[in-house]
């Protein structure tokens, strides 16, 4: 005999279950597709579940956005933690970040799904983690003398933006010349500014 869930448990598995269904159907059928009944239908649980976990359909596919940025820095990390310097860190981890842009779930959760479902201002929150993590080491190569720009911070929203851009238009094409242009071409553009 299996011991009772918490209430506690109950929630945070029923929480889990709906993300993981809403993902699939958010990336497979995309946003507008996707309804509440068929994120609830194969679950067992009532659409009061639903909304007593999140405020609507909405709140769902934002939390899934959520947990998608992060996985996302999470493979930037994984790529740029084995670099010793943060020249390289800087420069593999803006490529790390355009690779996301052919892994078929994020491609379609974050540079299709979300930017056309999403406020342009919640975009910037979630991404607000990752964003410092450019920043951060676009002002640590600025103060090491790697980089000379006229300001850091800017700098670091031209390449956040150029970043961003590069991503969707990877993320049009299974074509791997694609990625392997935009990685290129970041790259330069860190280069162009190098000291």
């Amino acid at each position: 005999m299996s011991p009772k869930l918490t209430k506690a448990e109950q929630t945070r598995r029923t929480r889990r279950a709906i993300l993981d269904r809403a993902r699939h159907l958010f990336a497979t059928q995309g946003y507008a597709a996707t309804g509440t009944e068929a994120i609830i239908s194969k679950l067992g649980i009532t659409r009061g579940a639903l909304y007593h976990q999140f405020s609507d359909k909405l709140g769902v596919f934002k939390a899934v956005v959520v947990e998608a940025y992060d996985e996302i820095t999470a493979h930037i990390r994984t790529r740029i933690e084995p670099l010793d310097t943060n020249w390289e860190q800087l420069v593999v981890g803006c490529q790390a970040f355009l690779e996301v842009a052919q892994q078929e779930e994020l491609r379609r959760l974050v540079f299709i799904e979300a930017p056309a479902v999403l406020a342009v201002d919640t975009l910037v929150e979630i991404d607000q983690y990752g964003f410092g993590l450019l920043q951060e080491s676009i002002q640590m190569a600025v103060a090491e003398g790697d980089l000379r720009v006229v300001d850091g911070e800017g700098f670091a929203h031209l390449v956040n933006g150029a970043l961003n851009e590069l991503a969707a238009w990877v993320a049009q094409s299974d074509d791997p010349q694609r990625l392997e242009t935009a990685q290129q071409l970041i790259e330069a553009l860190l280069i162009r500014h190098r000291s």
